[in-house]
C-alpha cells in the first residue's frame, strides 16, 4: 500500500511541476491579471 501511495504522489508532483513550468511566463486565461514572477522560475533546476 505504501509503495502505491508513494508512486501516486510522485506522479502528481511530476504533473504539477510540468504544469508550473509550462505556465511560467504565459498570460492568464482571462487576460485580467499578470503577476510578476520570480527570476528563479525562469531557470528551473533539472
Amino acid at each position: 500500500m505504501q509503495k502505491m501511495k508513494k508512486a501516486i504522489l510522485k506522479k502528481v508532483a511530476s504533473a504539477s511541476k510540468f504544469a508550473a513550468v509550462k505556465a511560467a511566463g504565459t498570460t492568464s486565461a482571462a487576460s485580467c491579471h499578470q503577476p510578476k514572477e520570480p527570476k528563479a522560475l525562469k531557470k528551473p533546476k533539472k
